[in-house]
Protein backbone atom coordinates (compact mmCIF):
# COMPACT_ATOMS: atom_id res chain seq x y z
CA UNK A 1 0.00 0.00 0.00
CA UNK A 2 1.32 3.07 -0.86
CA UNK A 3 1.92 5.74 2.12
CA UNK A 4 -0.89 8.58 2.49
CA UNK A 5 -0.50 11.93 3.51
CA UNK A 6 -0.65 12.13 6.93
CA UNK A 7 -3.05 14.55 7.19
CA UNK A 8 -3.89 13.83 9.76
CA UNK A 9 -38.41 -5.30 -5.78
CA UNK A 10 -37.46 -3.70 -6.93
CA UNK A 11 -41.24 -3.78 -8.64
CA UNK A 12 -42.38 -4.16 -12.00
CA UNK A 13 -42.73 -1.30 -13.54
CA UNK A 14 -46.20 -1.39 -15.23
CA UNK A 15 -47.06 1.95 -14.74
CA UNK A 16 -47.53 5.22 -16.61
CA UNK A 17 -48.22 7.50 -13.42
CA UNK A 18 -45.63 9.40 -11.42
CA UNK A 19 -47.75 7.95 -7.83
CA UNK A 20 -47.63 4.36 -8.82
CA UNK A 21 -43.70 4.49 -9.13
CA UNK A 22 -43.16 6.78 -5.99
CA UNK A 23 -45.75 3.96 -3.86
CA UNK A 24 -43.57 1.20 -5.82
CA UNK A 25 -40.40 2.59 -4.69
CA UNK A 26 -41.53 3.03 -0.86
CA UNK A 27 -42.54 -0.64 -0.81
CA UNK A 28 -39.01 -1.56 -2.33
CA UNK A 29 -37.62 -0.03 0.78
CA UNK A 30 -39.83 -1.24 3.34
CA UNK A 31 -39.33 -4.80 1.51
CA UNK A 32 -36.86 -7.51 2.97
CA UNK A 33 -36.86 -9.25 -0.36
CA UNK A 34 -35.16 -8.03 -3.69
CA UNK A 35 -36.48 -9.51 -6.58
CA UNK A 36 -34.62 -8.40 -10.01
CA UNK A 37 -35.57 -6.72 -12.95
CA UNK A 38 -34.22 -8.78 -16.66
CA UNK A 39 -31.44 -6.71 -18.08
CA UNK A 40 -33.86 -5.66 -21.00
CA UNK A 41 -36.55 -3.87 -18.78
CA UNK A 42 -36.35 0.32 -18.07
CA UNK A 43 -38.04 2.52 -16.57
CA UNK A 44 -40.50 5.27 -18.93
CA UNK A 45 -38.63 8.67 -20.20
CA UNK A 46 -39.36 11.36 -17.54
CA UNK A 47 -41.87 13.16 -19.48
CA UNK A 48 -41.56 16.75 -17.58
CA UNK A 49 -39.08 18.50 -15.55
CA UNK A 50 -41.41 18.23 -12.26
CA UNK A 51 -42.07 14.56 -13.03
CA UNK A 52 -38.48 13.93 -14.06
CA UNK A 53 -37.25 14.40 -10.59
CA UNK A 54 -40.20 12.33 -8.90
CA UNK A 55 -39.30 9.69 -11.52
CA UNK A 56 -35.81 10.17 -11.04
CA UNK A 57 -35.98 9.58 -7.16
CA UNK A 58 -37.78 6.60 -7.31
CA UNK A 59 -35.34 5.44 -10.02
CA UNK A 60 -32.44 5.60 -7.71
CA UNK A 61 -34.77 4.14 -4.45
CA UNK A 62 -35.34 1.06 -6.98
CA UNK A 63 -31.86 1.22 -8.69
CA UNK A 64 -30.48 0.75 -4.94
CA UNK A 65 -32.23 -2.78 -4.73
CA UNK A 66 -30.82 -4.32 -7.81
CA UNK A 67 -27.71 -6.44 -7.02
CA UNK A 68 -24.63 -5.69 -8.91
CA UNK A 69 -23.90 -8.30 -10.80
CA UNK A 70 -20.71 -8.86 -9.04
CA UNK A 71 -17.91 -7.19 -7.06
CA UNK A 72 -16.19 -4.39 -8.72
CA UNK A 73 -16.61 -0.72 -9.84
CA UNK A 74 -20.48 -0.16 -12.19
CA UNK A 75 -22.65 2.87 -13.14
CA UNK A 76 -26.48 3.13 -14.22
CA UNK A 77 -27.99 5.94 -16.04
CA UNK A 78 -31.62 6.69 -16.21
CA UNK A 79 -33.79 5.19 -16.72
CA UNK A 80 -31.72 1.68 -17.13
CA UNK A 81 -32.22 -0.56 -14.59
CA UNK A 82 -29.24 -2.42 -15.67
CA UNK A 83 -25.62 -1.89 -14.47
CA UNK A 84 -22.82 -1.86 -16.57
CA UNK A 85 -19.26 -2.45 -15.21
CA UNK A 86 -16.42 0.32 -15.44
CA UNK A 87 -13.20 0.04 -14.61
CA UNK A 88 -11.92 0.58 -11.00
CA UNK A 89 -9.31 3.10 -10.21
CA UNK A 90 -6.97 3.86 -7.19
CA UNK A 91 -8.35 5.94 -4.05
CA UNK A 92 -6.29 8.83 -3.28
CA UNK A 93 -3.95 9.13 -0.46
CA UNK A 94 -5.44 11.27 1.70
CA UNK A 95 -6.38 11.07 5.24
CA UNK A 96 -9.67 12.38 6.94
CA UNK A 97 -9.06 12.11 10.57
CA UNK A 98 -10.83 11.84 13.65
CA UNK A 99 -11.95 15.41 15.51
CA UNK A 100 -9.37 17.55 17.80
CA UNK A 101 -12.36 20.10 18.25
CA UNK A 102 -14.13 19.90 21.80
CA UNK A 103 -16.99 17.29 20.94
CA UNK A 104 -19.28 19.36 23.36
CA UNK A 105 -21.53 22.06 23.45
CA UNK A 106 -22.81 23.70 19.76
CA UNK A 107 -19.08 25.43 18.31
CA UNK A 108 -18.93 27.63 15.54
CA UNK A 109 -18.57 25.65 12.25
CA UNK A 110 -19.89 22.53 11.53
CA UNK A 111 -18.13 19.33 11.46
CA UNK A 112 -14.87 18.83 13.46
CA UNK A 113 -17.13 16.81 16.37
CA UNK A 114 -19.77 19.29 16.06
CA UNK A 115 -22.61 17.46 13.85
CA UNK A 116 -25.52 15.58 14.03
CA UNK A 117 -26.00 12.03 13.94
CA UNK A 118 -28.58 9.42 13.35
CA UNK A 119 -28.34 6.74 16.24
CA UNK A 120 -30.49 3.51 16.05
CA UNK A 121 -31.12 0.78 18.40
CA UNK A 122 -30.16 -2.05 15.74
CA UNK A 123 -27.96 -2.55 13.28
CA UNK A 124 -28.28 -0.21 10.41
CA UNK A 125 -27.41 -2.08 7.00
CA UNK A 126 -27.03 1.12 5.18
CA UNK A 127 -27.63 4.65 4.93
CA UNK A 128 -28.24 7.42 2.49
CA UNK A 129 -26.99 10.75 3.00
CA UNK A 130 -28.52 13.73 0.65
CA UNK A 131 -29.55 17.55 0.52
CA UNK A 132 -32.99 17.86 -0.38
CA UNK A 133 -32.81 21.86 -0.78
CA UNK A 134 -29.64 23.68 -1.31
CA UNK A 135 -29.96 27.87 -2.04
CA UNK A 136 -27.20 30.25 -2.58
CA UNK A 137 -24.55 27.83 -2.88
CA UNK A 138 -22.09 29.28 -5.78
CA UNK A 139 -18.67 28.16 -4.79
CA UNK A 140 -16.66 26.74 -2.00
CA UNK A 141 -13.06 26.06 -1.58
CA UNK A 142 -11.21 23.60 1.51
CA UNK A 143 -8.53 25.54 3.40
CA UNK A 144 -6.10 23.91 5.71
CA UNK A 145 -7.30 24.10 9.56
CA UNK A 146 -4.21 25.04 12.08
CA UNK A 147 -5.54 22.48 14.56
CA UNK A 148 -4.01 19.66 11.39
CA UNK A 149 -1.75 21.13 9.73
CA UNK A 150 -1.75 21.73 6.06
CA UNK A 151 -1.44 18.01 4.36
CA UNK A 152 -5.03 18.49 2.43
CA UNK A 153 -6.35 18.58 -1.02
CA UNK A 154 -6.88 22.48 -0.96
CA UNK A 155 -8.27 24.62 -2.88
CA UNK A 156 -11.13 26.17 -5.03
CA UNK A 157 -14.40 23.21 -5.62
CA UNK A 158 -12.27 20.49 -3.67
CA UNK A 159 -14.66 18.70 -1.13
CA UNK A 160 -15.96 15.64 0.54
CA UNK A 161 -18.88 14.58 0.89
CA UNK A 162 -18.37 12.01 4.16
CA UNK A 163 -20.84 9.29 5.32
CA UNK A 164 -18.99 8.29 8.52
CA UNK A 165 -19.94 5.07 10.97
CA UNK A 166 -19.45 6.04 14.77
CA UNK A 167 -16.40 5.07 16.75
CA UNK A 168 -17.53 1.00 17.55
CA UNK A 169 -16.21 -2.00 19.68
CA UNK A 170 -15.00 -4.42 16.49
CA UNK A 171 -13.20 -7.48 17.07
CA UNK A 172 -10.44 -6.30 14.91
CA UNK A 173 -8.86 -4.78 17.27
CA UNK A 174 -7.93 -7.71 18.62
CA UNK A 175 -5.78 -7.77 21.69
CA UNK A 176 -5.35 -3.87 21.30
CA UNK A 177 -6.11 -1.68 23.90
CA UNK A 178 -8.43 1.19 24.26
CA UNK A 179 -9.38 0.62 20.51
CA UNK A 180 -12.54 1.43 18.29
CA UNK A 181 -12.93 1.23 14.55
CA UNK A 182 -14.52 3.49 12.20
CA UNK A 183 -15.68 3.48 8.62
CA UNK A 184 -16.39 6.53 6.09
CA UNK A 185 -17.67 6.26 2.93
CA UNK A 186 -16.39 9.06 1.05
CA UNK A 187 -16.51 10.97 -2.16
CA UNK A 188 -13.76 13.14 -2.87
CA UNK A 189 -13.62 15.93 -5.19
CA UNK A 190 -10.66 17.70 -5.97
CA UNK A 191 -9.40 21.30 -7.23
CA UNK A 192 -8.80 21.91 -10.62
CA UNK A 193 -10.28 19.76 -13.20
CA UNK A 194 -9.31 15.87 -12.02
CA UNK A 195 -11.94 12.77 -11.60
CA UNK A 196 -13.61 12.93 -8.17
CA UNK A 197 -12.92 9.65 -6.31
CA UNK A 198 -15.54 7.35 -4.25
CA UNK A 199 -14.10 4.81 -2.03
CA UNK A 200 -14.18 3.84 1.78
CA UNK A 201 -11.80 4.36 4.23
CA UNK A 202 -11.16 2.29 7.49
CA UNK A 203 -9.94 3.30 11.00
CA UNK A 204 -8.80 2.02 14.47
CA UNK A 205 -8.58 5.00 16.39
CA UNK A 206 -7.74 5.43 20.19
CA UNK A 207 -11.25 4.61 21.74
CA UNK A 208 -10.73 8.19 23.85
CA UNK A 209 -9.37 10.03 21.01
CA UNK A 210 -6.19 10.49 22.76
CA UNK A 211 -3.03 8.79 22.81
CA UNK A 212 -2.32 6.16 20.06
CA UNK A 213 -2.31 2.40 19.69
CA UNK A 214 -0.74 -0.38 17.88
CA UNK A 215 -1.71 -1.81 14.30
CA UNK A 216 -2.55 -5.46 14.24
CA UNK A 217 0.09 -7.26 12.29
CA UNK A 218 -2.26 -8.27 9.15
CA UNK A 219 -1.76 -6.66 5.68
CA UNK A 220 -2.97 -3.49 5.48
CA UNK A 221 -3.13 -1.42 8.13
CA UNK A 222 -0.98 1.63 8.59
CA UNK A 223 0.08 3.84 11.21
CA UNK A 224 -1.38 7.49 10.94
CA UNK A 225 -2.83 10.09 13.51
CA UNK A 226 -2.42 7.64 16.91
CA UNK A 227 -4.27 4.97 15.07
CA UNK A 228 -4.32 2.47 12.09
CA UNK A 229 -5.76 3.32 8.58
CA UNK A 230 -6.31 1.82 5.27
CA UNK A 231 -7.94 2.60 2.21
CA UNK A 232 -10.32 0.00 -0.11
CA UNK A 233 -8.39 -1.35 -2.29
CA UNK A 234 -9.89 0.22 -5.44
CA UNK A 235 -12.70 3.60 -5.84
CA UNK A 236 -15.00 4.60 -8.64
CA UNK A 237 -13.74 7.86 -10.82
CA UNK A 238 -16.19 10.33 -11.47
CA UNK A 239 -16.65 13.26 -13.20
CA UNK A 240 -15.77 16.21 -10.92
CA UNK A 241 -18.77 17.82 -9.58
CA UNK A 242 -19.05 21.40 -9.29
CA UNK A 243 -20.49 22.48 -5.79
CA UNK A 244 -23.83 24.22 -7.72
CA UNK A 245 -24.63 20.50 -8.63
CA UNK A 246 -24.70 19.45 -4.51
CA UNK A 247 -28.45 18.93 -4.51
CA UNK A 248 -27.87 16.50 -7.41
CA UNK A 249 -25.47 14.03 -5.14
CA UNK A 250 -27.23 11.27 -3.20
CA UNK A 251 -24.43 9.49 -1.13
CA UNK A 252 -25.19 5.15 0.06
CA UNK A 253 -22.73 3.69 1.92
CA UNK A 254 -23.71 -0.47 2.55
CA UNK A 255 -21.97 -3.06 5.33
CA UNK A 256 -22.97 -6.14 4.82
CA UNK A 257 -21.13 -9.45 6.04
CA UNK A 258 -20.16 -10.50 2.03
CA UNK A 259 -18.56 -7.01 1.80
CA UNK A 260 -19.20 -3.40 2.31
CA UNK A 261 -20.29 -1.40 -0.66
CA UNK A 262 -20.82 2.67 -1.91
CA UNK A 263 -23.03 4.88 -4.51
CA UNK A 264 -23.08 7.94 -5.27
CA UNK A 265 -26.24 8.92 -7.20
CA UNK A 266 -24.77 12.42 -9.33
CA UNK A 267 -28.37 13.43 -11.00
CA UNK A 268 -29.53 10.73 -13.43
CA UNK A 269 -26.36 8.71 -13.29
CA UNK A 270 -25.51 6.16 -10.59
CA UNK A 271 -22.13 5.37 -9.81
CA UNK A 272 -21.62 1.98 -7.44
CA UNK A 273 -18.64 -0.02 -5.76
CA UNK A 274 -20.08 -3.51 -4.87
CA UNK A 275 -18.15 -5.50 -2.41
CA UNK A 276 -15.34 -3.37 -2.91
CA UNK A 277 -13.82 -5.10 0.36
CA UNK A 278 -14.51 -7.49 3.22
CA UNK A 279 -16.54 -6.05 6.28
CA UNK A 280 -14.38 -7.97 8.56
CA UNK A 281 -12.03 -5.08 8.81
CA UNK A 282 -13.84 -3.70 10.92
CA UNK A 283 -17.26 -5.56 11.17
CA UNK A 284 -19.27 -2.80 10.47
CA UNK A 285 -22.45 -4.60 9.13
CA UNK A 286 -22.72 -5.86 13.45
CA UNK A 287 -21.78 -2.95 15.08
CA UNK A 288 -23.63 0.58 12.63
CA UNK A 289 -25.57 2.24 15.19
CA UNK A 290 -24.54 5.84 14.21
CA UNK A 291 -24.10 7.39 11.27
CA UNK A 292 -23.00 11.16 10.28
CA UNK A 293 -23.53 12.90 6.46
CA UNK A 294 -22.19 16.33 5.29
CA UNK A 295 -20.02 18.16 3.12
CA UNK A 296 -16.94 19.29 4.55
CA UNK A 297 -13.22 19.78 3.92
CA UNK A 298 -11.14 17.79 1.56
CA UNK A 299 -8.69 15.88 4.47
CA UNK A 300 -6.32 16.84 6.56
CA UNK A 301 -9.19 18.13 8.98
CA UNK A 302 -9.58 21.00 6.56
CA UNK A 303 -12.42 23.35 6.68
CA UNK A 304 -14.55 24.14 3.20
CA UNK A 305 -15.76 27.74 3.04
CA UNK A 306 -18.93 28.07 1.33
CA UNK A 307 -20.07 31.30 -0.43
CA UNK A 308 -21.51 33.83 1.89
CA UNK A 309 -25.44 33.35 1.29
CA UNK A 310 -25.30 29.39 1.70
CA UNK A 311 -28.23 27.22 2.96
CA UNK A 312 -28.14 23.58 3.07
CA UNK A 313 -30.64 21.13 4.55
CA UNK A 314 -29.15 17.70 5.41
CA UNK A 315 -31.23 14.55 5.23
CA UNK A 316 -29.45 11.17 6.34
CA UNK A 317 -31.67 8.20 6.05
CA UNK A 318 -30.95 4.52 7.86
CA UNK A 319 -32.10 1.56 6.61
CA UNK A 320 -32.25 -0.85 10.28
CA UNK A 321 -35.38 -2.88 8.56
CA UNK A 322 -38.31 -1.24 10.83
CA UNK A 323 -39.58 2.32 10.82
CA UNK A 324 -38.62 3.26 13.88
CA UNK A 325 -37.42 6.96 13.94
CA UNK A 326 -33.62 7.29 14.86
CA UNK A 327 -32.52 9.47 17.76
CA UNK A 328 -30.57 12.72 16.53
CA UNK A 329 -27.49 13.38 18.58
CA UNK A 330 -25.70 16.76 18.56
CA UNK A 331 -22.08 17.31 18.84
CA UNK A 332 -21.74 13.32 18.06
CA UNK A 333 -19.41 13.76 14.65
CA UNK A 334 -17.00 11.93 13.69
CA UNK A 335 -15.01 13.01 10.91
CA UNK A 336 -12.13 15.94 11.41
CA UNK A 337 -12.96 18.00 8.53
CA UNK A 338 -15.58 20.69 9.17
CA UNK A 339 -17.07 24.12 7.04
CA UNK A 340 -17.92 27.64 7.87
CA UNK A 341 -21.68 26.85 8.29
CA UNK A 342 -23.65 27.28 11.41
CA UNK A 343 -26.37 24.90 12.18
CA UNK A 344 -29.50 26.76 12.47
CA UNK A 345 -33.24 25.68 12.69
CA UNK A 346 -34.50 22.64 11.28
CA UNK A 347 -37.04 21.91 7.83
CA UNK A 348 -40.39 23.54 9.56
CA UNK A 349 -42.44 20.91 7.28
CA UNK A 350 -39.78 18.10 6.54
CA UNK A 351 -40.54 15.84 4.13
CA UNK A 352 -41.25 11.85 4.98
CA UNK A 353 -38.10 9.84 3.63
CA UNK A 354 -38.34 5.85 2.78
CA UNK A 355 -36.32 5.19 5.43
CA UNK A 356 -36.23 6.36 8.85
CA UNK A 357 -34.22 9.87 8.74
CA UNK A 358 -32.80 12.61 10.31
CA UNK A 359 -33.20 15.93 8.89
CA UNK A 360 -31.38 19.35 9.40
CA UNK A 361 -30.62 23.08 7.86
CA UNK A 362 -27.12 24.10 8.06
CA UNK A 363 -26.24 27.96 6.67
CA UNK A 364 -23.86 31.19 7.24
CA UNK A 365 -26.85 33.33 6.53
CA UNK A 366 -27.71 35.42 10.06
CA UNK A 367 -31.32 34.70 11.62
CA UNK A 368 -32.00 31.09 10.95
CA UNK A 369 -33.10 29.86 13.99
CA UNK A 370 -31.87 28.24 16.77
CA UNK A 371 -30.27 25.01 15.86
CA UNK A 372 -32.17 21.64 15.74
CA UNK A 373 -32.79 18.29 14.25
CA UNK A 374 -35.68 16.20 12.77
CA UNK A 375 -36.49 12.86 13.46
CA UNK A 376 -38.58 11.04 11.60
CA UNK A 377 -39.98 7.30 11.32
CA UNK A 378 -40.10 5.65 7.54
CA UNK A 379 -42.88 4.90 5.70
Amino acid sequence: MKNFHHAPKVVAYAVAAVAGLLVSGALAGCSGSTPALSPSQSLPAAPTTEHAAARTTAWRTSLARVPLPSAGCFEATYPSMTWEHVACSTPPHLLYPVPRGARTAHATNVGDGNDYTANTSSAMSSAIGSFPKVTGVTSVKSTPNPAFGNDCECGSNSYTLQLNSSFFTTAACGSTKNCAGWEQFVYENPTGSSKGSLFIQDWLIPANLSGSIKCPSRAGWESADGGCVQNSPYSVSIPNQSIANLAKLVETGDAATSGDSVYLAVGTTVYGMKNVQSDGITDLAANWKGAEFNVVGNAGGSIAEFNSGSTIEVGLETDTGNLTAPTCEADSGTTGESSNLSFVAAPSSPAEQTYPSILFTESNVSGGGTASCDALAGI
